[in-house]
């Protein structure tokens, strides 16, 4: 899995990278707002690290917009982002930078 080294959010650039050892304990991933940062423990398979990381972008979000999620909470919004596009891969063309809409079928009138 290719992770980027960076994105931006809100106009600002963040940078992801893979943490030394014991940098953040026994954490998989750590969010650092102050430094506009992501950290990643490169020591887990490839699903749990799709998982950590949506899961620290959901807390760059949250940080960032001051909205004081939990752990639980900013968890199972990833859960469930990441269910939603892996079950519509046809959902993230919509986020692209023009999305292409179809208008949608039209339904009978039957008044």
């Amino acid at each position: 899995m290719q992770i980027p080294s960076q994105f931006k959010l809100f106009h600002q650039t963040w940078h992801i990278r893979l943490c030394q050892p014991m940098e953040i304990g026994d954490d998989l991933g750590q969010t650092r707002p102050d430094l506009f940062e992501i950290v990643l423990n490169p020591n887990q398979s490839a699903e749990s690290m799709l998982h950590t990381l949506t899961h620290e972008l959901i807390h760059a979000i949250e940080t960032k917009l001051k909205l004081d999620m939990t752990e639980n909470q900013v968890d199972l919004i990833a859960l469930g982002l990441l269910d939603l596009f892996r079950s519509n891969p046809n959902m993230l063309t919509l986020l692209g930078p023009q999305p292409q809409l179809d208008s949608p079928a039209e339904e009978p009138d039957n008044d």
